[in-house]
């Protein structure tokens, strides 16, 4: 998952804009975080269902998220919002977009048993409580599911597929590009952007170019790509990842 900025409140005049349903948030929230799914990053066309965190209906015994809240807004696809449903979610139990650097406790693998599905599975190195934390976290958005019906609806792990072809045959591109004398690395760097920013999923581009500072810098640039964290990059040491929250005993 990308981290994503925690947005201001949208402003009409001086003041907080306010909304009498929540759907209406809709517009505003491309603007914050492009037309992605908060949780998977696939990119979203006519489904970018307005998702509350914390869910305005919770389960018996949990507390309900604000139901017209901009702090509780953000857009989902089907597949996770229909995961997730009314179960509780903060970033105690779960590793969350707007509260971690959700790229580090996650990893995408090819599906154990169906080779051309790509899923989430936890990363390597987690200690016992954040790979629960993790694993708590796929479960609760179907992260690693795979839907083989012939009315399928759930597309994520094919898009995530494709989006891993497309990366690797970027970087292939790049590395090519590399070889000619008039390589310019910002250049080329804006194409792949470009493509990344069309197939969504960023963590697999995290993963792919991970030791291209001029790529990695690109791709959290927000004036392309917008809503990222940029403090979940550190930018002195190629962009690589470092956790969000480093004063907490959970760091990520």
């Amino acid at each position: 998952m990308r981290p994503l900025d925690k947005g201001a409140c949208p402003k009409v005049g001086t003041a907080n804009k306010v909304v009498t349903e929540y759907g209406k948030w809709r517009r505003d929230l491309i603007d914050r975080i492009g037309y992605y799914c908060a949780y998977c990053n696939m990119p979203l066309s006519h489904q970018l269902q307005v998702e509350h965190v914390v869910a305005k209906v919770p389960v018996a015994g949990a507390s309900a998220g604000g139901m017209l809240d901009w702090d509780n807004m953000l857009l989902a696809c089907g597949p996770c919002n229909n995961a997730k449903g009314n179960t509780p979610s903060n970033g105690t139990l779960h590793y969350l977009p707007e509260s971690h650097n959700t790229h580090l406790p996650f990893r995408t693998i090819t599906h154990p048993v169906h080779t051309k599905a790509a899923i989430i599975d936890t990363a390597h190195g987690l200690t016992a409580s954040q790979l629960q934390k993790a694993t708590d976290t796929i479960s609760l958005l179907g992260l690693d599911q795979y839907d083989p019906r012939d009315k399928i609806v759930d597309l994520r792990w094919m898009k995530r597929n494709a989006a891993i072809q497309i990366a690797q045959h970027q970087y292939k591109l790049y590395q090519l590009a590399q070889g000619n004398p008039n390589f310019n690395a910002v250049t080329a760097a804006t194409y792949i952007v470009s493509a990344a920013h069309a197939c969504g999923f960023f963590s697999i581009w995290y993963d792919v170019f991970a030791n291209e500072p001029e790529v990695m810098r690109q791709l959290t640039n927000n004036s392309i790509i917008p809503g990222t964290a940029t403090l979940c990059f550190d930018s002195a040491n190629g962009y690589k990842p470092i956790g969000r929250n480093p004063t907490v005993v959970d760091p990520i």
